[in-house]
C-alpha cells in the first residue's frame, strides 16, 4: 500500500507539473497577444501622426512659395520619434517637385515612412494670366481625388448652360433656352457656395454659346447671325444691360458665335463655318463700340480659342488640324504659326510656352508647343466621349466632358508624358464649360440644374 501510495503521490505531482506548465504557456500567449495588440495600436497611432505631419509640412511649404518661390528647398529636422524631411526637385525654373516625408523606427526596429508629394509652380512669374482681373486666385489643395459637390443652381425649365465665367465668386453664364422670350444670360452668387442663387438674368436674343467676363463687361458668342458679338454691361449684377451687338464684317450665311476670349482689351471670336473667316481680333478698348482688327480664314469650324501673349491656339473641326497655332502680334496680318491632329477638338488651354492641353476625338493631349511647326504629343488619356471644356491648375486639369457616366474629371498632369485619372463625377446631362478659383471648381451643365460648385474632400 504504501508503494501504491507514493506511485500515485508522484502521479499527481506530475499531473500538478504538466498543469502548471500549461498555466503558465496560456499566460504568456496572453501576454503576447496584449503586448502585440499594444503594438499595433502604437503603430497606428503613430502612422496617422505620420499622416497629419506630411500634410502640415506640405501645406507650410505651399504658404512659403506663395510668398518666396525660390526659398522652398530641401531640408530635414527632428521631430520628437520622427524624422521630416522636405524633398525638393527643381523641374524646371518655375517648377518644383516637393515631396513631404516622414519617417520613424517601430520595435524590433522596423524602418515605417509616409511620403506626400505635390507639384509647385511659381504661376506669377511663369506666366501671367491673359486676363490679370481673372487669374483664378490661389492654387491645388485638398484631396481633389475625393471631390464633392458643394452647391448647385437650377436655371428653371427650358434653360441649359453652355458656358461660365467666375470672378469673385460671382457666376456669369451663357445658356440655350427653348424659347426666345426666355433669358438666356444669368449672374449667380456664389459667396456661399453652399447656398449660390441667381441675382440677375438677361434675355439676349436667339442664345448663346460662350462667355468670358473682365471688370464692367461680359463678352459673349451668340447664335444670332449679323450679331455673333455681345457686350453685357454687369457693373451693376443685380440689372445687367446690353452694351452691343456687333455683327463681324465679311461674315454671310448662317454664322454665329462659338466661343469668346478677352485679353488686353481684345475679344478674340470664333465661329462657325460660314461664307468668311472663322477667327476675329475685336478691339474693345471702348466696350460700347467693338471695331475689327483683322480675321484668318480656317475654313471649318472654329470651337474654342486661348490666347497667351502673341499666339492664339485654336481648336477646329479641320481634317488635318485639330489644333491651329496663329501668330496674332499684328491682327491685321495674322500668320498661320503651325497645326495637327486630325481628330475634331472642341477645347484647348496653353498652360506656358512649352505645354499646351487639348482635346481631339474623345482624347486628352498633353502637348509641346515650343516650336509650332514641329508639334510633339507628351502623353495622353482617353476620356470617354468629347471633351467639351478644360482648365489646368497646377497639377491637375479639370474636364468638363460628354461622357454620359464622367462628365466631370480630374486629371493628374503632374507628369506630362502620363496623365492619369484621378477621379470623375456623373452629372444628370453633359458638361459643356468648366472655371476655376481659389480651389473651387465651377461646371455649367446642359440641364436646369445648371451650375455645380466642386470642391475636395479636406
Amino acid at each position: 500500500m504504501k508503494e501504491g501510495s507514493i506511485g500515485n503521490r508522484g502521479q499527481s505531482a506530475l499531473e500538478l507539473l504538466i498543469a502548471l506548465t500549461i498555466l503558465a504557456l496560456s499566460i504568456s500567449t496572453v501576454i503576447v497577444v496584449a503586448f502585440s495588440n499594444q503594438s499595433v495600436s502604437v503603430d497606428s497611432a503613430r502612422n496617422n501622426q505620420a499622416v497629419y505631419l506630411a500634410r502640415e509640412n506640405l501645406e507650410t511649404v505651399r504658404g512659403q512659395a506663395r510668398q518666396d518661390f525660390n526659398s522652398v528647398t530641401s531640408n530635414s529636422s527632428a521631430n520628437g520619434p520622427y524624422l521630416q524631411e522636405t524633398i525638393v526637385q527643381n523641374i524646371d525654373p518655375y517648377t518644383k517637385k516637393v515631396t513631404s516625408r516622414i519617417s520613424w523606427t517601430t520595435e524590433p526596429l522596423r524602418p515605417q515612412k509616409i511620403e506626400l508629394v505635390t507639384i509647385l509652380t511659381d504661376w506669377q512669374n511663369v506666366m501671367s494670366p491673359p486676363d490679370p482681373a481673372d487669374s483664378g486666385g490661389g492654387g491645388i489643395s485638398g484631396d481633389w481625388k475625393n471631390p464633392r459637390t458643394l452647391g448647385s443652381v437650377d436655371l428653371g425649365p427650358g434653360n441649359s448652360a453652355t458656358d461660365l465665367d467666375v470672378i469673385s465668386k460671382i457666376v456669369y453664364i451663357s445658356a440655350e433656352a427653348s424659347a426666345a422670350a426666355k433669358p438666356d444670360f444669368f449672374i449667380i452668387d456664389a459667396t456661399d457656395g453652399q447656398n449660390p442663387f441667381i441675382v440677375s438674368s438677361l434675355n439676349t436674343g436667339p442664345s448663346l454659346n460662350s462667355v468670358d467676363a473682365s471688370g464692367n463687361y461680359a463678352y459673349v458668342a451668340n447664335k444670332e447671325t449679323d450679331a455673333e458679338l455681345q457686350v453685357i454691361n454687369v457693373s451693376n449684377v443685380g440689372s445687367p444691360s446690353l452694351a452691343a451687338s456687333y455683327g463681324v464684317p465679311g461674315v454671310s450665311g448662317s454664322s454665329e458665335g462659338t466661343a469668346v476670349f478677352y485679353s488686353n482689351s481684345k475679344v478674340y471670336l470664333t465661329m462657325n463655318k460660314a461664307d468668311g473667316p472663322e477667327f476675329h481680333v475685336i478691339d474693345v478698348s471702348n466696350p460700347t463700340s467693338p471695331s475689327l482688327l483683322g480675321s484668318f480664314e480656317v475654313d471649318d469650324n472654329v470651337n474654342d480659342v486661348y490666347v497667351r501673349g502673341d499666339r492664339a491656339y485654336l481648336a477646329t473641326d479641320l481634317g488635318s488640324a485639330g489644333l491651329v497655332i496663329l501668330d496674332v502680334s499684328n491682327p491685321a496680318s495674322i500668320t498661320l504659326l503651325g497645326q495637327g491632329y486630325s481628330g475634331d477638338t472642341n477645347s484647348v488651354a496653353n498652360i506656358n510656352d512649352s505645354l499646351t492641353v487639348i482635346g481631339p476625338a474623345q482624347d486628352f493631349y498633353t502637348i509641346d508647343t515650343t516650336n509650332p511647326a514641329d508639334i510633339t504629343t507628351l502623353g495622353s488619356l482617353n476620356v470617354g466621349d468629347v471633351m467639351n471644356d478644360l482648365y489646368p491648375r497646377d497639377y491637375l486639369a479639370f474636364i468638363a466632358t460628354s461622357n454620359s457616366n464622367r462628365e466631370f474629371q480630374v486629371i493628374n498632369i503632374a507628369s506630362s508624358t502620363d496623365p492619369t485619372l484621378w477621379s470623375y463625377f456623373n452629372f444628370p446631362q453633359v458638361a459643356t464649360g468648366i472655371d476655376y478659383e481659389d480651389n473651387i471648381v465651377y461646371v455649367s451643365v446642359r440641364s436646369n440644374d445648371a451650375l455645380r460648385i466642386i470642391v475636395p474632400s479636406p
